[in-house]
């Protein structure tokens, strides 16, 4: 790794505030932003100050501060050679993103102090930030106060029974009686660490009717997917987690919302006053359910694409801020393991290793007037770090911030190619190719390092990021 921090020029920047976009130049010193000049001194004026430092030209484009993907899953530790963190933190900055929330499902799972280091050890090759989940269920709840203290970024479980005669260190039981027994128990035990508690939710028992009722009939295309988890599935899980809440005074964060039912639900609870956030994920707001049809396991993903009925929908929520933030949900699988759907859609495991796509889809939605930059960045740069307790540190644009910057070109029209990407799951993202989209990150910049530009990440900084500390 690169040990220089060379002090850094951003010149004609048009940067982001929250009171608009304004005109600068942001000299970058020791990870932090050192300088916001209005207008631009001598480079000897600089150089008296900032000896050797660096200029990069970012006029004509737009600065805003570092995204943050809520909702990544590096496949390390357990399955590097799905994704590891540097091929994970290398797509994640190719796409904007300098800060990613790792999920918990790795092996071995970070459900206590002991094996979070292991997932720290890890990251510890990282080229951005990096904040960690740790797994939560019904077996580990005395520790959730010391994993608190370690810094994670919250507690997440899957609505779902466990495999049998395993811990149930990632789930709560699906049975009606004992998951809210269950998850009650969690929440109250969550409480005083100030954590808050994610939710994937998919009620698994419909599934599970489901699938038997649609294998029992020989409906089994590529829509078996998306009919065997239709909304009902999401709707009642979210109403079981929201209800726990209301009854415990929990914080909760429903991840991957993909259902207008559901955001519904969910905007009903913050009105009566219940602390929960609200995620969606960028494909279930730019692919419906003909995906799914048309490119079957490479497209599958859980929840499932929706109907444009809902794609459309979820828009109404994004723009009138009952959405709080946006993830990608970064899954990255394997072609061979992808291929095995090709023909039983359900032998594929789901997810798509796709976060470089997500800024410039997000982008070119600005362009096509489906929301506005500012409403964009406050979804992906800003309310995330407000979600994990690191803002104003970051997400922000200020003198002592940190120098984590996203800078993007608006004008840019080009067309997707998997083979540009950084993931290890490029060749399972094909289906994509050809994407028309208007607007590109340019560059992303870590604690004031140029880590991402013109297309090329500096993989010489590997170990630059790493497991920052959430601590609350």
């Amino acid at each position: 790794m690169r040990d220089d921090n060379q002090p850094l020029l951003l010149k004609n920047a048009e940067y982001y505030t929250p009171q608009g976009f304004e005109l600068g130049h942001l000299l970058l010193d020791n990870g932090r932003i050192a300088e916001i000049w209005p207008n631009l001194p001598s480079d000897e004026e600089i150089a008296a100050r900032y000896p050797n430092f660096a200029v990069y030209d970012v006029a004509d484009k737009l600065v805003l501060p570092g995204a943050v993907d809520t909702h990544v899953h590096v496949r390390e530790p357990g399955s590097p050679q799905k994704e590891d963190f540097i091929s994970g933190t290398a797509a994640a900055l190719s796409g904007g993103v300098t800060t990613i929330c790792q999920m918990p499902n790795v092996l071995p799972l970070p459900h206590n102090a002991e094996n979070l280091a292991v997932s720290r050890q890890a990251a510890e090759k990282a080229l951005c930030n990096v904040c960690i989940y740790a797994a939560a269920g019904a077996d580990n709840q005395a520790d959730f106060a010391e994993l608190a203290r370690q810094g994670v970024c919250g507690l997440k479980t899957f609505l779902q029974p466990s495999y049998a005669k395993e811990p149930q260190y990632l789930t709560i039981n699906n049975a009606a009686t004992a998951a809210d027994d269950e998850l009650t128990s969690l929440l109250r035990a969550a409480v005083p660490t100030g954590l808050r508690c994610f939710f994937h939710c998919e009620d698994y028992g419909l599934i599970a009717e489901l699938e038997a009722e649609a294998h029992a009939k020989g409906e089994e295309g590529y829509d078996f997917h998306y009919k065997t988890r239709r909304d009902e599935v999401e709707i009642n899980a979210v109403k079981r987690v929201l209800a726990a809440a209301k009854k415990t005074g929990a914080k909760v964060g429903i991840v991957h919302v993909s259902t207008v039912g559901a955001a519904e639900l969910i905007a009903a609870a913050k009105a009566e006053g219940v602390d929960v956030t609200f995620e969606v994920c960028f494909h279930h707001l730019f692919f419906d359910d003909s995906w799914l049809d048309k490119f079957g396991p490479y497209a599958k993903c859980n929840p499932p694409l929706r109907s444009s009925a809902n794609v459309q929908g979820l828009w109404q929520y994004i723009n009138d801020g009952t959405v709080d933030y946006l993830g990608s949900d970064h899954a990255p699988h394997l072609l061979s393991e992808k291929q095995r759907g090709e023909q039983q859609i359900w032998l594929a495991p789901s997810g798509i290793g796709h976060i470089e796509l997500m800024l410039p889809l997000l982008l070119t939605a600005v362009k096509q007037g489906k929301l506005t930059v500012e409403r964009l960045t406050e979804l992906l740069c800003v309310n995330g770090y407000k979600m994990l307790g690191l803002y104003p540190q970051k997400g922000c644009i200020a003198v002592g911030a940190d120098a984590d910057l996203t800078v993007v070109d608006l004008q840019k029209d080009w067309q997707f190619d998997s083979e540009l990407m950084q993931t290890k799951a490029r060749e399972s993202c094909r289906h994509l190719d050809g994407l028309p989209l208007s607007g590109a990150v340019e560059a992303a910049v870590v604690r004031g390092r140029l880590l991402y530009a013109a297309g090329k990440v500096d993989y010489q900084s590997a170990g630059w990021g790493g497991m920052i500390d959430c601590r609350r």
